[in-house]
């Protein structure tokens, strides 16, 4: 489960350590709070993930303990700790809901997940597993409505129509998923929804349930080439050309466009950009002319600037 805090933290975190000499030492000040923060929040999620664990074999236990847990977080008053009070209630209330959905508590399960506001993404596919095991169709098809743009809306739609013997919509959902969401391949659901429609035409089983999203922080949600990303960011920061810049994003990956390249671009300050492809096994850069398509070797690109061309 995503919790938008974590997600904000960590960009925050990021961007703090990339900052600019010339940064004001307040700032500075601001992201040593924030890095302590984000470790508390670490050695929570690194906790959570050992509840995640014991529940498969004492889901009773991490029940009670989750309990203990809510006290001891209302009554905490630690600087940093007490800052990701809210984070931590949130998600000790989901893994209570996931345990008592795997254990077969449905309603249990949705009283947990009323404690947050949101009904969308995450929540609300939990809250639509919870309605198809009660057999409340209605309501399992209202918060598949509702879910939104989101990693495995349509997983979940497919799910939902396999549950209600549609299989029809439930191939036509998955198909639709494969063919245009290609840019996803390594995705969780885009493998699981693989998998589905192999089993439907093979002329397995239809499945009775809409599957729930763990909150478990070690799971996976894509294949990771992190340690790819981490190697090029610094790559493009020590470029001469990136001298004073103001971003880096990657465009695409080969995990996106099933090439050999990522394509980077960085943000220089007064409005320039510059466009490279990094190729994933040499880390050679090209520099990428996106108007005119054309790649050129970063030595000829350097001499051709030197040269005013």
């Amino acid at each position: 489960m995503k919790i938008l805090f974590t997600i904000i933290l960590s960009i925050f975190f990021i961007s703090c350590k990339n900052e600019h000499e010339d940064v004001y030492e307040h700032e500075h000040e601001a992201c040593e709070e924030a890095d302590k923060v984000s470790i508390e929040m670490r050695k929570f999620d690194d906790y959570l993930v050992t509840l995640y664990k014991e529940s498969e074999s004492n889901s009773e236990n991490v029940i009670k303990k989750s309990d203990s847990l809510f006290i001891v977080n209302k009554k905490e008053t630690e600087k940093y700790k007490s800052q990701i009070k809210s984070n931590i209630e949130s998600k000790l209330h989901y893994l209570k809901a996931e345990i008592f959905y795997k254990i077969g508590k449905y309603k249990e399960s949705i009283t947990e997940l009323n404690f947050e506001n949101n009904k969308t993404g995450d929540a609300a596919i939990a809250y639509a597993a919870n309605y198809i095991k009660l057999k409340d169709f209605k309501t399992a098809k209202s918060f598949i409505d509702s879910i939104g743009n989101w990693n495995g809306d349509e997983y979940a739609l497919g799910n939902y129509y396999e549950s209600t013997g549609n299989k029809t919509s439930a191939l036509k959902t998955y198909r639709k998923t494969i063919e245009q969401d290609k840019s996803r391949k390594h995705f969780a659901y885009y493998k699981w929804t693989l998998k589905r429609v192999g089993e439907l035409e093979k002329g397995k089983p239809l499945l009775n349930e809409i599957f729930f999203p763990t909150g478990n922080p070690s799971f996976e949600i894509c294949d990771s080439d992190n340690e790819n990303r981490t190697k090029i960011m610094k790559l493009m920061q020590n470029l001469p050309e990136s001298k004073g810049w103001n971003g880096i994003a990657i465009l695409e990956s080969p995990q996106e466009n099933e090439k050999d390249y990522y394509w980077v671009r960085v943000d220089i300050e007064k409005g320039k950009e510059f466009n490279y492809y990094i190729y994933q096994k040499t880390f050679k850069i090209k520099f990428f002319d996106p108007k005119s398509k054309k790649l050129i070797v970063l030595e000829d690109w350097r001499k051709s600037r030197k040269n005013g061309l």
